[in-house]
């Protein structure tokens, strides 16, 4: 019997979200494992000690723990790649479908995401908070079309602020469906992505910029956005600038890897293939050239179909194989992707400690069998004994052992790698 199926699961004081287990080799903030230890929490945050004097720590010997998982570019309200498929989806089943993406994207081990667009207030309020992760919402994209409807950008930018955005999300290059070459002149004039920005922050609010290159990126940067979406054709001169701005690149690389794969069956137009295969020459580049820099990545899928939803594990090897390491790419899941969603979080105590495992930080975590540097191991279902949310725990009905501890609810089974 291995040593993930002789642990109990960490045991309860009889607090509903109060925990302990012991044992385990936890991730620190510089992305290392020191020797192995206990890990306490009670309700929604991380404690440094069991909530009461006779709680009993369940043993975790053997396993691993990091914090929850960030996917910091997700479409949770999508469930189909073209625009036009999407909206023949029935209003019933689209409400279905995003529940079931939400609780494997839990299931997954990703505690939190933020949507890029598609999901609005009314529909995230009506799914259960304890089945999905937190969600930080941008409502809608803000394109030309959507600036010129609005009457300017600013009031687009004012109707998802009003709607419930956290993120202001603007589509400031073109993107897939664009001729090779072309797609890098800037949508919106640096003027308009200043106003953007000073409104979104007099709410509280930060903006996301859509770039994949030129100038779009140098308008980002002096206008203080927080975070560059795809960032593929990004410079050296822009990644220096956007760190020393304190921006964070969000990188989208298995996404194209997936299109190409789409025209390849003839799913798309071959038209697109060439400026997909742009895309997945150049990204890997803008990734090693933001960590050069010291520019901070995080992790985002840009997840639009049902076998998408819940895979930033995949989008972790996918940053290792374009040149990160094991302990960067781990810091890009988890630390860099919390404290960029940090910046609209309303409790600054916990966005304090986002994305680590320090006394006082959110509950959120995911334990695992195997050492989470080890290529492949956070994409694995099977490794996954369960994932602890806001001081949760759900195991992993494929772990039946980790159910015996106390206080468990069994979880969703992780999706397979697609």
């Amino acid at each position: 019997m291995d040593q993930a199926r002789q642990a109990t699961g960490p045991a309860h004081s009889g607090v509903p979200g109060a925990g302990s287990i012991s044992g385990v080799r936890v991730l620190s903030e510089a992305g290392d494992f020191g020797a192995p230890r206990a890990l306490h929490w009670n309700h929604s945050r991380i404690t440094a000690a069991p909530s009461s004097p006779a709680s009993a720590a369940s043993d975790g010997t053997g396993l691993w723990v990091i914090p929850g998982l960030v996917d910091t570019h997700v479409h949770a309200a999508w469930h189909a790649f073209d625009e036009a498929d999407r909206h023949q989806i029935p209003p019933a089943a689209q409400r279905a479908a995003t529940a079931t993406g939400l609780a494997r994207t839990l299931a997954a081990g990703i505690t939190q995401v933020r949507d890029a667009g598609g999901l609005s207030a009314d529909e995230l309020a009506a799914l259960p908070a304890a089945e999905r992760p937190e969600v930080q919402l941008s409502v809608r994209l803000l394109d030309r079309a959507a600036a010129d409807a609005a009457g300017s950008l600013d009031r687009a930018v004012a109707q998802v602020l009003d709607a419930g955005a956290e993120w202001v999300k603007l589509v400031a290059t073109a993107g897939v469906a664009s001729p090779a070459g072309a797609g890098l002149e800037p949508v919106f004039s640096a003027a308009e992505v200043q106003g953007a920005v000073a409104r979104a922050e007099r709410s509280g609010a930060a903006v996301m910029v859509h770039s994949w290159g030129g100038e779009a990126i140098d308008h980002a940067i002096s206008a203080g956005a927080a975070s560059i979406e795809h960032g593929i054709f990004l410079t050296d001169t822009q990644a220096h600038a956007a760190a020393s701005a304190g921006l964070t690149l969000v990188p989208t690389l298995r996404i194209y890897r997936l299109v190409q794969r789409m025209i390849a069956a003839g799913a798309l137009p071959r038209a697109f293939r060439a400026r997909v295969d742009e895309a997945i020459g150049s990204h890997p580049i803008a990734v090693r050239r933001a960590r050069d820099a010291g520019l901070p990545i995080a992790v985002g899928t840009d997840s639009g179909t049902p076998d998408q939803h819940g895979t930033a594990a995949l989008e972790v090897d996918a940053l290792r194989e374009a040149g990160l390491n094991a302990q960067e790419a781990l810091l890009a899941a988890t630390r860099s992707g919390a404290k960029l969603l940090a910046r609209v979080d309303r409790d600054r105590g916990r966005a304090q400690f986002a994305g680590t495992l320090a006394p006082g930080a959110p509950a959120d975590a995911v334990v695992l069998t195997r050492d989470p540097r080890e290529p492949g191991v956070l994409a694995d279902p099977a490794a996954i004994v369960g994932v602890l949310r806001a001081g949760v725990f759900r195991g992993n009905p494929r772990q039946s052992d980790a159910l015996r501890g106390v206080g468990f609810v069994p979880g969703v089974p992780p999706p397979a790698t697609p």
